[in-house]
């Protein structure tokens, strides 16, 4: 099986302490959406009325003359919004003694470019929403939920692929429609331009891309193959991508090389691996990297089984297409030979696959 170690009682201690506290900031975060922008007194007319303003995008507007029940509004207004600014501005600063221990246990995973364009991501609401996570970034999140670690050949990558999720029906607010996914790369790392022109692919200095895909669209999904308007990335279409929207998504915090932590989304586990075995057998890719994506699927197989508690023959597997239930036999194959190699021959199939006939 592929070559992992498991966290030790320390690394985990850390690791969920760390979780939970960017947990609670996140909360806090969204929390203090709520109170964006402000409240003042305007006179008009020799009288004074309570105006809220809400951005550039939404303008202000009156909430009626002062009164009791505008002046308590008002009070408690801003006396909530200083409190959730002096938690927040605690929080962080927790955050961020937090991320020392984290380097010292040497949990600190996730490249840092990767993982401050993610939280940029999360920051603008897209993440989960309109982009999911994939490729070899998506094993850190497999990983940390485990609670292990895998070989460093099956994670290391100079990009970074986001999947548009053309099923999403949560509007896009003005700002980042406007500046889009280019522009919040660009935000993260000026250096950041198009490949080419209505390229899907971004490309820093250093060489780092970060590539936005889509499943083809059906007559069920969304017409918009971008996030932002203008000059912004195009998502490229690419085959068998619908899978990997077909079962719940899981979410989870991993931490940056830097020790900060960040939200990742990703596809649920086996779908991942199922997907990874699919691309691996595809004639058209690339050699090296159809053996990387076998090992991928491989690993992320071996997690779902004895970490997640997960099966490959419960009915949410089995409502999925034929292209990918029909893989599970050979794949039951492999990894029962490679078991077969650390526990002194066993040949009986791995919990949760189901008989070989039923496949």
């Amino acid at each position: 099986m592929s070559k992992l170690k498991e966290l030790t009682a320390e690394q985990r201690r850390i690791a969920v302490g760390t979780a939970q506290l960017y947990e609670h900031l996140l909360e806090l975060d969204a929390e203090r959406k709520a109170f964006h922008g402000g409240l003042y007194w305007k006179t008009v007319a020799g009288r004074d009325y309570l105006v809220r303003t809400t951005g550039p995008h939404r303008g202000n507007r009156s909430l009626g003359p002062r009164s009791p029940e505008t002046e308590q509004a008002y009070r408690e207004f801003t006396e909530t919004k200083r409190d959730l600014d002096l938690r927040i501005k605690s929080i962080n600063e927790e955050v961020a003694r937090q991320a020392k221990f984290c380097v010292a246990a040497g949990i600190n995973r996730v490249p840092r470019l990767a993982a401050d364009i993610v939280r940029s991501l999360d920051a603008s609401e897209l993440l989960g929403s309109h982009l999911i996570i994939l490729g070899s970034h998506a094993m850190y999140a497999y990983e940390m939920a485990a609670g292990v670690q895998l070989k460093a050949g099956l994670l290391q990558t100079e990009d970074l692929d986001t999947l548009l999720n053309t099923k999403s029906e949560i509007e896009l607010a003005g700002s980042t429609r406007s500046a889009g996914l280019l522009g919040i790369l660009q935000d993260v790392d000026a250096t950041f331009k198009p490949q080419r022109k209505r390229s899907f692919r971004a490309v820093n200095a250093k060489g780092f891309m970060v590539d936005l895909i889509r499943a083809p669209i059906d007559s069920g999904g969304l017409a918009f193959t971008s996030i932002g308007s203008g000059h912004d990335l195009i998502a490229d279409q690419l085959r068998g991508l619908e899978w990997l929207t077909a079962l719940p998504l899981m979410t989870q915090i991993v931490i940056a090389e830097n020790g900060f932590p960040v939200r990742f989304v990703v596809p649920e586990p086996r779908v991942f691996a199922l997907h990874k075995l699919w691309v691996s057998l595809q004639p058209t890719r690339d050699p090296i990297k159809r053996k990387r994506d076998l090992h991928q699927a491989e690993a992320v197989v071996q997690l779902a089984l004895d970490y997640f508690n997960l099966r490959f023959d419960d009915a949410a597997i089995k409502a999925l297409p034929k292209d990918l239930t029909a893989m599970i036999p050979g794949l039951v194959e492999r990894i029962n030979a490679r078991r077969a190699k650390t526990q002194s021959g066993q040949t009986a199939l791995p919990p949760g696959f189901g008989d070989r006939d039923e496949d």
